[in-house]
């Protein structure tokens, strides 16, 4: 990967100094959609300085932001409200995503919440949505990069110099034709029980596909992914390591695993084991799903009568009901009522869309 970054790194980088001497200024859009190009910068561009610690090699660090964000991007405008959609690429090799915008120029960073709206395995890359206070406002994107084992910060922003006109409008193609959402692309889900709830928590970016065109709605979940989509449902910059021996804290799912098991959302199976990689039953489920609405200060009310306790383990059993009379598990989500079994993505993409629509998050 560092061979990929010195390449890109250096055409990228002659790209940044010919875009930093031509004259910028804010532009106004029309409402509507719009293709624009990026323009990355490993240095803070009102210190000139990095901001990771890195080595200031200029042109590794401006090839690592040219491989990782599309030269494309899309921006949205409706009602004074601006939105980007960029495309994150090199995505497997990428933990522990925050992203903070400019409030204005020189001005301070403040972070902001982003969707994943699209993962695709076949190109390693994720499509992620925020607003943006203007539509040619500076984007600090800090994340942990696993080859490189260490945090990196560096920024980016639209590149609005070329596209405006005198009025006011930009000279990119405008999109008119209606996005697919993400979870209209799975071919799998067409007659499921759980295709609605499937295509809701895709869309809020909390799951992704099996493939580009598959969910495998009835394969089972493990422990490791169930806490990870939690910890995207709260909406929380994650991150930290766990000391469970058997989670390895490279990958993706270890600071959702520390995040929950800190707040007392989930415990391991023992005090040094999490088994990360093993199905969560729909019990757990139930149960995790409930400590993590009392660590919201979520007060779950009754919106279904008690379900059947028959075969639930008895240190499950107060839980259970209390998932159940809130309206969170079903008989349908539960392999009817059979609490014990593993819970397959359908079934928690049910669960999770179940919480949501009873309680946000």
């Amino acid at each position: 990967m560092k061979n990929i970054f010195r390449k890109i790194g250096a055409l990228a980088l002659c790209t940044i100094l010919m875009v930093g001497i031509m004259v910028s200024s804010a532009f106004a859009i029309t409402d509507g959609t719009y293709t624009v190009k990026t323009v990355t910068s490993y240095v803070n561009p009102d210190t000139g300085k990095t901001d990771d610690g890195g080595t200031g090699n200029s042109e590794l660090g401006e090839g690592m932001c040219r491989s990782v964000i599309d030269e494309n991007a899309e921006i949205e405008q409706k009602n004074g409200k601006v939105t980007v959609t960029m495309r994150m690429k090199l995505y497997s090799n990428l933990s522990n995503i925050r992203i903070a915008t400019q409030e204005s120029p020189k001005g301070k960073y403040n972070e902001v919440k982003y969707n994943v709206l699209e993962e695709s395995s076949s190109t390693d890359s994720a499509d992620i949505q925020f607003e943006l206070p203007s539509a040619d406002a500076y984007v600090q994107t800090k994340m942990y990069v696993v080859p490189m084992g260490r945090d990196v910060c560096f920024y980016w922003k639209c590149d609005t110099s070329k596209a405006e006109s005198s009025d006011g409008k930009l000279e990119e193609e405008k999109v008119t034709t209606k996005k697919q959402t993400a979870g209209d692309k799975f071919t799998d889900i067409t007659n499921h029980w759980a295709s609605d709830a499937i295509k809701a928590v895709v869309n809020k970016g909390l799951f992704s596909g099996t493939s580009d065109v598959t969910f495998s709605p009835d394969k089972e979940m493990t422990r490791g992914m169930f806490v990870t989509v939690l910890g995207r449902l709260s909406g929380e910059n994650i991150s930290g390591t766990t000391t469970f021996t058997d989670v390895d804290n490279s990958v993706y799912y270890a600071p959702y695993i520390a995040w929950a098991n800190k707040n007392g959302i989930v415990n391991g199976v023992s005090s040094t084991s999490f088994s990360p990689d093993t199905p969560v039953t729909c019990e757990q489920a139930a149960i995790i799903l409930v400590k993590y609405a009392q660590y919201k200060n979520i007060s779950l009310e009754t919106k279904s009568i008690s379900p059947s306790t028959t075969g639930v383990s008895e240190w499950a059993k107060e839980n259970v009901i209390k998932a159940g009379k809130a309206g969170i598990i079903t008989k349908q989500n539960t392999n009817g009522y059979d609490y014990t079994s593993p819970a397959t993505r359908g079934d928690v993409a049910s669960m999770i869309n179940n919480f949501m629509t009873y309680y946000g998050k």
